[in-house]
Formats: C-alpha cells, structure tokens, sequence
C-alpha cells in the first residue's frame, strides 16, 4: 500500500513540474511571443505578399534585435548612475550623454534598415511600416502598464 500511494505522489508531481515547464513563468517578459505578435501584425499591417514576408520579416527582427541592444547598453548604464548615491552633476551629465549617444547609434541604425527596407518593399509600404511599428509598440506598452498595474492592485 505504503509503494502505490508513493509511486502515485511521484506521479502527480512529475506531472505538476512537466506542465510548469511548458509554460512560461507568469511575469517573465517572453521576447518570442512579441516577436511572433509583432510578425503577425506586420504581415496583416502592411499586406504583404508571400515573397515581402519571406524577405522584410527575417530583415525588421534583426532590426528590432540590434535597436533593442543599443537601448539595452543604456539602460543598464543609465540604472547604474541613478542607483548611485550622492550624484554629481557630472554623473546627470553621463546618464545624458549615454542616452543620446543611443538616440544617435538608433538613428542611424533606422537609416541603414531602411535602406534595406527598401531594397524589399515598395516605399509606400516602407513608410507604413514606420506607423505600423509605432501603433504596435503603442498597443504593447498600455498592454504591459494595464497587467503592471492590475497586479499591484491585487497587491494592496
């Protein structure tokens, strides 16, 4: 009796850990899903045919890659000085420059990509793109600010 009641209790938690691994934890910031979310709006978005797909989608995700990594780098820099005590205004002036100099490596970045661009879409679908990236960035931030802000409220 004692061996069927462990092989059970084995079993049911061999099943809660498989299926906690098939989902992602609540909270985390899943960068596939947005990706996928992002393709699908633009493919609807921008109407684009089977061969703009296969050419334009590969094409914005590193886009997309490389500006999230400009702004990623100062980011980081920028939290470092502020969680610094005691700042200087030397230190106001360096969280300043960092975030410009991304500004500046993110502009010229978007001229490079939309060269590209197009190189694969007609111009007229260049420039949709460019409405179509900000209403999705939009959409997602009041997404994410609508689940932050639920969740605190369920916290009080």
């Amino acid at each position: 009796m004692k061996i069927k009641a462990i092989l059970i209790l084995a079993l049911i938690c061999l099943t809660f850990s498989v299926t906690a691994q098939d989902k992602p934890r609540k909270g985390r910031f899943d960068v596939e899903a947005l990706k996928k979310e992002k393709s699908d709006y633009l493919k609807k978005e921008l109407n684009l045919t089977d061969k703009e797909i296969k050419e334009f989608i590969p094409l914005e995700a590193e886009f997309t890659t490389k500006k999230f990594e400009i702004y990623r780098e100062a980011r980081m820099k920028t939290r470092e000085l502020r969680r610094k005590e005691n700042k200087t205004d030397a230190d106001y002036q360096k969280i300043t420059q960092t975030n410009l100099e991304a500004e500046q490596q993110d502009a010229k970045l978007q001229m490079e990509y939309f060269q590209k661009f197009s190189k694969v879409l007609p111009a007229e679908k260049v420039e949709k793109y460019r409405s179509a990236d900000l209403k999705f960035k939009e959409a997602a931030l009041k997404r994410h600010q609508e689940q932050h802000h639920g969740r605190n409220a369920k916290r009080k």
